[in-house]
């Protein structure tokens, strides 16, 4: 009886240990979603350079200072996940710059992201071995990366043009990073908010999600020899 007792303890502890089915980290868990269906692009594959898409993606560095408290409270973190947001912000002027200055200026005390994006360009904001604030819980924060998507509505905006530059962006890092297109999620997957908006249906991904995916999809086949890594 006794050692049967040990036994339960000692399995209980490793079950604990281990997260049961999932892997634990902080107040979310760690999942990979199943894979969702997408058409794949037919537009023929145009053989690109990892250096050539991210320049195609035009990304510019504009780091939030490291004395800022967002950066003060960040740990090290090696990405595994990219978490696609937009950021709610109709205003004529809320550009990927503007949203790095406000970043910079410490008008967003709570929140902190990695990538900003919008028609014309990529601003990068946090070192990609930083954590940010995006995700909503603490397993989001500490494995992926936040990607903001800009909704500036203005005359000669191009909303699509955003969406097919963060799907280059998104192609950069799953390359650099070796990250699989099933971790590649909307903000959706760690908190069931409705985010990013214009790219869920009815508050889910749907038809317009699948889209997207089909974009990123495309260029890291670009980059990586016509095969995909889904």
């Amino acid at each position: 009886m006794v050692r049967r007792c040990h036994f339960c303890v000692w399995f209980c502890l490793i079950f604990l240990l281990l997260g049961g089915c999932q892997q634990q980290v902080g107040s979310g868990s760690l999942r990979t979603p199943r894979a969702f269906k997408f058409e794949p692009s037919s537009t023929p594959i145009r053989a690109r350079t990892l250096t050539q898409l991210a320049r195609e993606a035009n990304i510019k560095v504009r780091m939030v200072p490291a004395r800022s408290r967002q950066r003060q409270a960040a740990k090290r973190i090696r990405p595994t996940f990219l978490t696609i947001h937009s950021t709610a912000n109709h205003s004529p002027s809320s550009t990927a710059m503007q949203h790095s200055r406000a970043l910079c200026r410490g008008a967003f005390s709570n929140r902190s992201w990695h990538f900003t994006v919008d028609q014309y360009m990529v601003v990068q904001n946090l070192p990609l071995n930083e954590s940010g604030w995006h995700a909503g819980n603490t397993a989001g924060n500490m494995n992926s990366l936040g990607i903001e998507m800009c909704e500036a509505e203005n005359r000669g905006q191009n909303h699509f043009r955003t969406w097919d530059r963060t799907a280059k962006l998104v192609a950069v890092l799953m390359k650099r990073y070796n990250i699989n297109l099933r971790h590649v999620v909307p903000h959706y997957h760690w908190t069931g908010k409705n985010c990013p908006t214009p790219l869920l249906t009815n508050g889910r991904p749907g038809p317009k999600w699948g889209w997207f995916l089909s974009r990123v999809d495309y260029y890291y086949r670009c980059i990586n020899n016509g095969v995909p890594n889904r």
